[in-house]
């Protein structure tokens, strides 16, 4: 009998370490869920961080792309030659069209600086 006596206690005492893990197990578990949502919200938060920087290095190159589409291109020098010999330049030509000219065609061949004006049309003398 003394053994069964001893395999009574020895299986009461089983249940009663089973019945404190069972009733410990919530506060694990919520110990353990506590854990994981401090880990996401921390991952939240670095994503924020990590969006937030991204947004401001995208906006500051925005305003660099816009900055420099602002800047004039570098002035481009126009040379026309004469195969007579004799050269001019835009500004040149420029200066010999009269006030509002809209659109002008060289003409080397013909020493003339042909141009419209709205509906007016004229010639101008290259040299």
């Amino acid at each position: 009998m003394a053994t069964k006596k001893k395999v009574a206690e020895e299986v009461k005492a089983v249940e009663e370490k089973v019945e404190k893990a069972v009733k410990k197990a919530p506060a694990k578990a919520k110990a353990a869920a506590k854990k994981v949502e401090d880990k996401v919200v921390a991952e939240e938060i670095e994503v924020k961080k990590t969006a937030a920087r991204t947004a401001r290095k995208t906006k500051e190159t925005v305003q660099k792309v816009e900055a420099a589409a602002k800047k004039p291109a570098s002035k481009l020098e126009i040379i026309v030659q004469s195969p007579l010999g004799g050269n001019i330049t835009a500004e040149e030509i420029a200066a010999k069209l009269p006030k509002g000219a809209e659109t002008v065609f060289v003409r080397v061949d013909q020493n003339k600086l042909w141009w419209i004006k709205g509906e007016e049309t004229g010639s101008v003398d290259i040299w």
